[in-house]
């Protein structure tokens, strides 16, 4: 993501109009916010007893029960207009076994459930059969206008099954090979067309009956093929089946042996696939799947709890502050625990909840705090909050998301992240926040992963409220060059999504206190003032007009 420029004298002279930073009411709400009272949430949900707090399970139960508990003894009010603490979210759960049968070249290849690939499907049938459908490499699975880019241009795909890369595709720049086109699907920064679930559902609108997902980038393939072997969730309702009826992911070196025992050079399709004006390949072969669905309706809940604005008029729009109290549950005696993910987030707004508790008088505007379920699932728990709004999206002024914002507990950073910078103007509000704190403001630290796309704000996003969300910063303070990188490293290889997420016995959390004092300058400053955050003419990614 490029970097916004901020006009600095402009974001204070907002701020002084709106906020009373040396207030002592301010300056208490602020350092109420303590590592004692997240450490406590954290160690508590990521706990055995919640077994990684699946949707559906005993789990759910004990950690909404937790969290309403919570929210009682803060003082806050049930967040439904009825009066009550959950909206419920009606989700289909399905747990595949999944074969995948696959013939080019006049021969079934020798593929291995499992180690070669893993099959599902998100239907919500027993038994989804697909048998010997037609295949055919559509590069990136991309449609993106604004480049000129139709990777499914000329191509009939009912009945078919697409063979697809993971992520945007790797324009070379016109001026240097060496380097990607910042001006075509933005470098090395993931877009909207390379997230997994925009690939799906273009595929599904070109009328492909399966889909086949080729990682572009070596991964680490056995924690890969385990997240996508779990269960699979989506909403009940009336678009449960518009989607693909099979998905697989495929190995690499079994990819290339496909296409070679196909006659083609799988290296050559791969580079023509970066290139404009790339046309689909048909594949004479066929592929058969044969997939057997545990079946179950899940009725989850989104918590919701309130502080009501004190103006008269204000107080019918609202800031929210939202952090997924999900996790990826248990499997046989393994538990998921998800200390940082997302305990800490949910946690994080608990903790923001109670400093703003204690502000007398209460912020002009509506605070909500909203602990969506299903995040893991695809973001459903906040897609169904959007979709079916308990307060009008367009009295919705604003959401800061709490998810991947944790510091992972390894203390204070001099940087501090904003995720998708430049988007709007929240932005600007955020950055007058950490120069008060005598931090560095950076972009996203990692943007070829994409993390715009991959949790809760992206939804309320997509519908037009302005969202922010940021990221630890990397630049630790009294720690060696590089000691960020190597640690964020090494959870992601080994903690993210895995059983040892949890919390560590030298965890330090004095610098997700910082980045959540932070958070609560950006949304007391939204909840004051008279204007509301907007979109930038420029910005990156900002929603479709209406």
């Amino acid at each position: 993501m490029r970097l916004a420029t901020v006009s600095y004298l402009l974001v204070f002279v907002i701020v002084l109009q709106g906020a009373d930073w040396g207030s002592p009411a301010v300056k208490n709400a602020k350092s109420s916010i303590s590592p004692s009272n997240l450490l406590r949430h954290i160690r508590e949900l990521s706990s055995d007893q919640y077994a990684g707090r699946a949707p559906g399970t005993i789990g759910e139960e004990k950690t909404v029960a937790y969290v309403i508990a919570q929210c009682k003894q803060i003082g806050l009010q049930p967040g439904t207009p009825e009066g009550g603490w959950t909206q419920s979210v009606p989700l289909w759960g399905m747990l595949s076994k999944g074969k995948m049968a696959v013939k080019a070249g006049g021969k079934e290849l020798d593929l291995v459930a499992g180690k070669d690939y893993v099959a599902w499907s998100a239907m919500p049938d027993e038994k989804v059969l697909l048998d010997g459908s037609g295949m055919t490499f559509v590069g990136y699975g991309v449609v993106a206008p604004e480049y000129s880019w139709d990777d499914y241009a000329g191509t009939d795909l009912r009945g078919k099954t697409v063979l697809m890369l993971s992520g945007d595709p790797p324009v070379a720049d016109p001026h240097d090979p060496a380097k990607l086109d910042e001006k075509t699907f933005l470098g090395r920064a993931l877009t909207v067309y390379g997230r997994t679930g925009t690939k799906l559902d273009t595929a599904y609108k070109h009328g492909a009956a399966a889909v086949i997902l080729l990682y572009s980038t070596r991964q680490a393939g056995a924690n890969l093929f385990q997240n996508y072997s779990r269960e699979t969730m989506t909403l009940r309702g009336r678009d449960e089946r518009r989607r693909v009826k099979a998905q697989a992911l495929l190995d690499m070196d079994r990819a290339k042996e496909l296409f070679a025992a196909e006659g083609k050079d799988f290296e050559a399709a791969r580079a023509d696939a970066a290139k404009p004006g790339f046309r689909a390949i048909p594949l004479s072969g066929q592929v058969s799947f044969d997939i057997a669905n545990r079946v179950r309706r899940v009725d989850s809940a989104n918590v919701l709890a309130k502080i009501e604005g004190t103006d008269p008029k204000l107080k019918n729009e609202y800031v929210v502050y939202s952090g997924h109290w999900d996790h990826h549950g248990q499997v046989g005696s393994q538990i998921f625990h998800g200390a940082s993910d997302n305990a800490a987030g949910t946690a994080g707004v608990l903790e923001l909840a109670r400093a703003f508790r204690t502000l007398e008088p209460a912020t002009r505007r509506t605070l909500l705090f909203l602990w969506p379920t299903a995040e893991e699932k695809g973001l459903l728990g906040a897609r169904y909050y959007v979709e079916h709004p308990l307060y009008p999206l367009k009295q919705t002024v604003a959401d800061i998301n709490l998810d991947y914002f944790s510091n992972w507990g390894w203390g204070r950073t001099r940087d501090f992240s904003i995720i998708g910078i430049g988007n709007s103007t929240l932005d600007d509000i955020a950055a007058a926040a950490v120069q008060r704190q005598g931090r560095e403001l950076t972009g996203d630290t990692a943007p070829e992963q994409g993390f715009y796309f991959r949790s809760d704000h992206y939804e309320f996003a997509r519908l037009g409220v302005p969202s922010l969300e940021t990221s630890p910063g990397i630049d630790y303070v009294g720690k060696p060059a590089g000691y960020g990188v190597e640690k964020r490293n090494q959870y992601i290889h080994h903690d993210y999504h895995q059983p040892s997420d949890q919390v560590k016995p030298d965890w330090d959390l004095s610098g997700a206190v910082e980045d959540l004092r932070i958070l609560f300058e950006v949304g007391y400053q939204v909840a004051q003032v008279d204007g509301r955050p907007s979109w930038k003419p420029d910005a990156v990614w900002r929603p479709e007009p209406e």
